[in-house]
């Protein structure tokens, strides 16, 4: 990219330098950036100015929003560098003609978003957000990791209305794709009327060509329409039809009836949340001519991200579920029905769900009320919130409360027996994963 470009996108000023020096990367982050790249100065926790001398000498550009004495041979002035950052992604993702998939919902983007890329990577060369970068920093840092891509798999997330309106926009997508509307963000959005019209931003950003694709199966995307969508599930009337759901402890299968053929599907992960995912990615796969097989291949090849329902086997035959890296009321539904469906002791450890604000007790308390209902055999808890699942549960079931991590490793330590199948799950700033790691350490 030129630097002309950049001033072009930026509606920036050149301090210094060439118009016609060329940029190979556009970072923010001084221990990545190269010989030959652009540095920009973004004001956060920490201000990027302050970090300029640790790429003197290195980079050929800087793109700042304060005066600098700095001997980089580039010097780019714009109002706000983290604007401007979005404004070069969109400008790359314009001038581009890849496609584009977009992906948001309260909960599963990042494992919908893996699968969509397990399918679309069978025929083409395919970039997808790395990890959860899916905000107003993370997909501008996606799109510029662009280079000859025939397809960019993009997550959005938000915490407030307005924020899918901003990545949507940057990235154009081709196909959006919703998983569902739940809980998540709950205590800032007000209600679940607000997170669906915050998700539905995301189609502000299709062309009229561009596709819609929503989790027919739940209950506030059943009532969307859009004038191009489709809508995919295992109960709703469906665009794909599929029966014979078999949901096994470390996976699933069904039929999918396509064209008057049936196929079957294989599933390498438990839960019939992936199972919607599975059809998900089969539909944005068809959308993209990709052959039915070798969207089923893909979805057989599909590897899930750390942290999200990782299965781990320890000692003593004793199996974690390890969902800590975040949670909220549909994903904690999701991590109790892969718990239900095994045969042994079946132990739920679980910590607070966070950002829940006035909804707070009533969704922990509808925890509760689903480990009765799915028959889990022990409840560990450990939190200020999770009282109230302790509290809907003890006269039910085996159930503990902790205020510690510490103490649920003391207790876990005891109380565990050989084959107990162990659900870990948590908003990822409750550091239960300090108690996974505890567990598989110690465990003999």
């Amino acid at each position: 990219m030129f630097i002309e470009e950049i001033i072009k996108a930026t509606n920036g000023k050149l301090i210094k330098g060439h118009l016609h020096n060329e940029i190979k990367q556009i970072s923010q982050d001084t221990r990545v950036c190269q010989n030959g790249d652009m540095y920009v100065a973004i004001q956060g926790v920490r201000d990027g100015h302050d970090f300029i001398n640790q790429v003197e000498g290195i980079v050929k550009a800087v793109l700042v929003s304060q005066d600098v004495n700095t001997s980089i041979e580039n010097v780019i002035y714009v109002e706000d560098t983290l604007k401007a950052l979005g404004d070069i992604a969109s400008y790359i993702r314009e001038k581009s003609k890849v496609k584009v998939v977009g992906v948001t919902g309260s909960v599963g983007k990042t494992s919908t978003k893996d699968m969509i890329y397990s399918v679309v990577s069978t025929k083409y060369k395919t970039l997808k957000t790395l990890g959860n970068f899916n905000n107003h920093l993370g997909l501008p840092l996606t799109i510029l990791r662009y280079q000859d891509e025939d397809v960019m798999i993009l997550e959005m997330g938000m915490n407030h209305l307005g924020e899918i309106s901003y990545l949507t926009n940057i990235a154009k997508p081709d196909i959006a794709v919703i998983t569902n509307v739940g809980t998540a963000h709950i205590g800032e959005l007000g209600s679940r009327e607000n997170i669906l019209k915050a998700k539905m931003e995301i189609v502000e950003g299709l062309n009229d060509e561009g596709m819609l694709i929503v989790n027919g199966d739940n209950d506030m995307l059943s009532q969307v329409s859009y004038h191009n969508m489709k809508k995919v599930g295992i109960e709703c009337v469906s665009d794909l039809n599929i029966k014979d759901v078999q949901l096994n402890e470390t996976n699933s299968t069904f039929t999918l009836t396509y064209f008057d053929k049936d196929y079957e599907v294989f599933v390498p992960t438990s839960g019939a949340h992936f199972v919607l995912n599975a059809l998900i990615a089969i539909e944005v796969g068809l959308l993209l001519d990709i052959s039915i097989t070798d969207c089923i291949e893909g979805i057989q090849s599909f590897k899930l991200t750390k942290n999200r329902n990782d299965v781990i086997h320890i000692d003593n035959n004793i199996t974690i579920i390890d969902g800590t890296y975040n949670a909220n009321l549909d994903s904690m539904k999701s991590g109790i029905d892969v718990l239900s469906q095994y045969e042994s002791r079946k132990i739920a450890v679980l910590a607070d769900m966070l950002e829940l604000g006035e909804y707070e007790e009533r969704l922990h308390r509808e925890v509760g009320k689903y480990l009765i209902e799915k028959k889990i055999d022990m409840l560990v808890c450990v939190g200020n919130a999770t009282k109230y699942i302790y509290d809907e549960t003890k006269d039910s079931m085996i159930s503990y409360h902790f205020d510690s991590n510490q103490e649920v490793e003391e207790f876990l330590l005891k109380a565990l027996k050989e084959n107990d199948i162990v659900l870990m799950k948590g908003s990822n700033s409750m550091k239960l994963k300090e108690v996974v790691d505890y567990i598989k350490e110690n465990v003999k």
